[in-house]
């Protein structure tokens, strides 16, 4: 891709393909071990049109952050929504088929967040400044099963939380490490154990 073809980009568009493709640099590299010069390479921009978008490094991965975010809200949000209206345990199986497949799509946003959270204390925290819309979702979707009691009247911060730890560890061991025979039964039968147990506790 030469410069002069990526330079006729309108400014939107230029700044759309220089954060995809850091997304791709930093889930392979890390933060630390990109280059805003491999940044404007892969982007096919010079590193002086880089820093018109962006003054340093980290404001292009805060930048990548929030997009990213926002994509995620933008693309699930609606399908999200619709298991507001499900009984607890259908609306939370439905939710970790979600957030598996979604995961599952964009794997190297994951990877940008391991790398950072390793790499750098403080980036690793810039994460959890922005916005999240999943765990957002989950607070509403737990105040909501406590207002119509189908769930105990515990915090739903706390409760969302909880269920997203648990999915994210499964997402983890079987999407990163790719051990997926960590893992006793397949995916749905997996998901729905977890939901059982989420829902029902392990007391007999």
């Amino acid at each position: 891709m030469s410069v002069a073809k990526t330079q006729r980009l309108s400014f939107s568009e230029r700044e759309a393909r220089i954060l995809e493709a850091a997304g791709r640099l930093f889930s392979e590299r890390g933060f630390v071990g990109t280059t805003t010069r491999a940044i404007a390479l892969e982007s096919g921009v010079n590193e002086a049109l880089l820093f018109r978008h962006f003054k340093t490094k980290e404001d292009l991965y805060t930048a990548l952050l929030q997009v990213k975010l926002e994509d995620f809200d933008a693309q699930v949000g609606r399908e999200l929504r619709k298991t507001l209206d499900l009984p607890i345990a259908e609306g939370l199986l439905e939710i970790s088929k979600i957030i598996v497949h979604k995961h599952r799509e964009n794997l190297w946003f994951l990877r940008v967040m391991l790398f950072a959270a390793l790499e750098s204390h403080h980036l690793g925290q810039l994460f959890f400044k922005q916005r999240l819309p999943l765990l957002e979702f989950l607070q509403e979707f737990f105040h909501q099963k406590i207002r119509v009691k189908e769930a105990r009247g515990l915090d739903p911060a706390i409760l969302a939380r909880a269920f997203i730890a648990m999915i994210h560890h499964y997402i983890l061991i079987t999407l990163v490490f790719k051990a997926k025979d960590h893992f006793p039964l397949p995916e749905d039968a997996m998901l729905e154990s977890f939901v059982d147990i989420f829902t029902k506790g392990v007391r007999s």
